[in-house]
């Protein structure tokens, strides 16, 4: 009897299980998307007879609109049910990845891409929400940090994707973004209240501390998150490594991520989101500082996985102080949109100081980074001291 109650219990849990899968492989999507054509841009070039900064371009046309719509998106669709976002989200993933697939318009090409972009900028806010708000609090973190191993695992795995399906047709990489999408479509995501009345607590939003976490996000997105393309850089002048060389050394920052953001999650349940917080942002200055001094690539390669694994620390901290705050469900993608223009300006503003010193290439992050540590720091200072 005690058995058949065992078994009883579990497929009424298995379910649920498929729709956390479902909302991870979700957060596994829009990295992957957006990664996709960031190794095979010559092949995009020969494919559409354009010049190879031509083909660049698609890499802005994904993010630009993707970060600018993230800036409202939450709050657009905070009176809707998010199994219906999600669902007419990646329907809309479905019919861009098709275009991407099967056109040979360089155009209609970019007008696919751009609307993966804006469905993410949909899915990725919205999918969070939902973790939310089926999963403990008192596990929170760790599924959060689970969703974030997942768009680590998107950003790591893309380039390799792309390449190898290069040696055929690099298109069909959107073969991957079909199926997912199509999965999400079908296995679907736990039916959860629409965010303005799943507000985790009353009152006005606390302004101060928004402030200071969406400054956070910019400085963590401009000083870590879109420094592979100077760090690849360094590497080539520095040690002389090929790209292979490069990119197994850039590859090592979403390894690390993947592996370890959901024991930062787990700890975020234990000590709490600001203590990883600041103790992340601590080591990200530390490291920076140290990379462009070190004597080996291995070096190297250490250093950067462990700035973005911190770097992601402190975005995953940043996601649970918020939805934990008054009206933080519709502020979550405004604050989060700001990571992704910091990271969008980083080689515009870097390289011209990397071409002067390349050590400064990266203390000029660290130096902001620390700026925004000793904001964070204040602001937890009187947090604890308004509790007490």
């Amino acid at each position: 009897m005690p058995r058949h109650a065992i078994t009883a219990a579990d497929k009424r849990r298995a379910p649920r299980r498929l729709q956390l899968f479902t909302i991870y492989l979700g957060g596994f999507i829009g990295p992957f998307a957006a990664q996709s054509v960031a190794v095979v841009l010559p092949d995009v070039a020969e494919t559409f007879s354009i010049t190879l900064e031509q083909s660049a371009v698609a890499v802005l046309v994904y993010l630009l609109p993707f970060a600018t719509m993230m800036l409202v998106s939450t709050h657009v669709v905070r009176r809707l049910p998010p199994r219906r976002i999600i669902r007419c989200a990646y329907a809309v993933t479905c019919a861009g990845a098709v275009t991407c697939m099967v056109t040979s318009s360089w155009t209609v090409f970019l007008t696919g891409f751009l609307v993966l972009g804006l469905a993410n900028a949909f899915t990725l806010p919205v999918l969070q929400l939902v973790l939310k708000n089926c999963v403990p609090s008192a596990r929170f973190g760790s599924a959060m940090g689970t969703y974030v191993a997942m768009q680590s695992l998107g950003l790591l795995s893309a380039p390799l994707v792309s390449g190898v399906a290069s040696t055929v047709d690099w298109q069909l990489v959107y073969l991957v973004v079909l199926a997912a999408a199509l999965w999400i479509l079908v296995a679907g995501v736990p039916d959860t209240p629409p965010p303005a009345r799943t507000a985790t607590a009353p009152g006005r939003v606390r302004w101060a501390p928004t402030l200071v976490h969406t400054a956070t996000s910019l400085v963590i997105g401009f000083g870590i998150f879109g420094l592979s393309a100077v760090t690849s850089v360094h590497l080539e002048d520095a040690f002389s490594l090929d790209a292979v060389g490069r990119g197994l050394v850039v590859m090592c920052g979403g390894l690390a991520a993947f592996a370890f953001a959901s024991l930062l999650g787990r700890l975020a349940d234990t000590v709490g989101p600001t203590r990883v917080l600041l103790g992340s942002m601590s080591v990200s200055v530390v490291v920076l500082v140290l990379m462009p001094t070190v004597p080996a690539p291995w070096a190297v390669a250490v250093c950067w996985a462990m700035a973005v694994l911190s770097a992601q620390g402190v975005q995953l901290s940043i996601n649970l102080l918020i939805l934990r705050a008054p009206r933080g469900a519709s502020l979550l993608s405004t604050v989060q949109a700001f990571r992704f223009y910091g990271s969008s300006v980083t080689p515009m503003v870097l390289f011209p100081v990397y071409g002067w010193s390349a050590n400064w290439a990266f203390w000029i992050p660290a130096a902001v980074t620390a700026t925004a540590l000793v904001l964070q720091g204040l602001l937890a200072f009187q947090s604890l001291r308004g509790r007490r």
